[in-house]
């Protein structure tokens, strides 16, 4: 809307564009071409075709009030974070294809969204047929594994396959396909489905529970609990977050260090499941219990970039992005003589939380490969998206970047040893799919 300002300023009516959309990469066909009909906000002599393009045309009106134009942007028709996990949601259940609220934030346009969800059929159309399905517990050692098709749990399974453990992984069955692969065996649910969880569980002799709504705690609970009560033998991971410690009073925070007030619904959430899984740990023949906090997650992988994106960092990213300033909070601001966030390789936090079932931490334990200043992140990310924004401190701190804790991860500190390529400019530099010169 600036930009559009400015030139209306300095341009004949007819040159100022109608719309400005800024775009990661450009869409290129099969050859490396640039598609122009993929592209956001160019003029287009048809309407979308194929058997999705009413179906989102029609979320996007229901859920924005307005029936858009192919090349309509989302946030310029009023859409928001939690509209965008609504219309994700609707399209999901009515297409029975693999979609996300970041997908939608990514997209943005009906047209790119269409498009995305043709892709997405034609990755599905292309797997594997679907085994046969095994008879129950039929491999002796089997790991249940929630969120496989995340980023989190995408590595777990790349851990598990590593090691030769046998797999069972809930997912979706418009997901299924993804996670679907040799020692692999799917499982169809999702968490809202409780007695699907719970014969899931008594499958297995392991659990690794990686899955979690983010923006539903109720129903992450609700999950937990169905899982705790069907477990009966075997170690159970929980893949937690550090939110669970809410605001601690020191600068630095030790495993196990008591949770303080303010937490945010989904800190909560997180605190309350531990609390039911470590209360029924060495119970009924049921084995030791791991709580194991991640704070921010990067990897390469689709889920994980997207959060770079759009998540608790996505201020940055996209103030970069777009060449704005980014502002950060000054170092002493409120008292804090540090502002920046703990963050954790996906391949060590895999790691780690695999290394749990041979050996239980009883408890909590923190898994964190480093702690970037936001200093030096907007440094990263100006430098890896070449942008030209202006970093600037300010004694004003954005509710977002309020964030001032070191955490400590002794626990498990050997799987956490960062491996070749686990360096936070390595990883970035992939999440953001610049050249590793930069």
């Amino acid at each position: 809307a600036a930009l559009r300002a400015h030139l209306r300023d300095r341009l004949a009516p007819d040159l100022v564009p109608a719309a400005v959309t800024l775009l990661d990469t450009l869409p290129r066909d099969a050859d490396g071409a640039v598609d122009p009909a993929r592209l956001p906000g160019m003029p287009s002599r048809s309407e979308p075709e194929g058997p999705y393009a009413e179906a989102v045309r029609t979320g996007f009106a229901a859920l924005l009030g307005r029936t858009p134009a192919p090349d309509d942007d989302f946030f310029a028709l009023g859409g928001h974070s939690l509209v965008a996990v609504q219309l994700a949601e609707r399209l999901r259940r009515a297409l029975t294809l693999p979609l996300t609220g970041l997908d939608i934030l990514q997209a943005r346009t009906p047209r790119a969204v269409t498009a995305l969800l043709d892709e997405r059929a034609a990755q599905r159309a292309a797997a594997p047929a679907k085994p046969a399905a095994r008879p129950v517990r039929a491999r002796a050692g089997t790991v249940l594994v929630t969120g496989a098709t995340g980023g989190v749990g995408a590595f777990v399974l790349r851990e598990l396959a590593a090691q030769g453990r046998p797999v069972l992984a809930l997912a979706r069955p418009e997901s299924a396909h993804l996670v679907a692969a040799e020692g692999v065996d799917v499982v169809e649910g999702d968490l809202s489905d409780l007695d699907g969880l719970r014969a899931a569980v008594r499958r297995a002799d392991a659990v690794i529970h990686a899955a979690c709504t983010f923006t539903r705690p109720e129903v992450d609970v609700a999950a937990t609990a169905a899982m705790v009560d069907a477990w009966s033998n075997g170690p159970f991971t929980f893949v937690s977050s550090v939110d669970a410690y809410g605001h601690p009073e020191a600068g630095t925070v030790a495993e196990e260090s008591a949770s303080r007030e303010p937490l945010s619904p989904y800190g909560r959430a997180k605190l309350d499941c531990e609390a039911l899984l470590l209360r029924a740990a060495g119970t009924g023949g049921r084995g030791g219990a791991s709580a194991v906090r991640s704070p921010l997650v990067w990897g390469p992988h689709d889920r994980l970039r997207d959060q770079l994106r759009w998540g608790a960092t996505g201020l940055l990213y996209q103030a970069a992005r777009e060449g704005r300033p980014l502002v950060l909070p000054r170092p002493g601001a409120r008292g804090h003589d540090w502002y920046g966030a703990a963050w954790v390789h996906a391949a060590a936090l895999a790691r780690a939380v695999v290394s749990c079932l041979e050996a239980p931490v009883h408890g909590v334990a923190n898994a964190v490969s480093g702690h970037v200043a936001w200093q030096d992140l907007a440094t990263d990310l100006t430098e890896l998206l070449g942008s030209d924004s202006e970093i600037r401190e300010s004694d004003e701190v954005h509710p977002d970047l309020d964030h001032h804790w070191h955490y400590r991860a002794d626990r498990l500190a050997r799987p956490l040893r960062p491996g070749p390529g686990e360096d936070r400019r390595a990883v970035l530099t992939a999440m953001t799919g610049a050249s590793p010169e930069r």
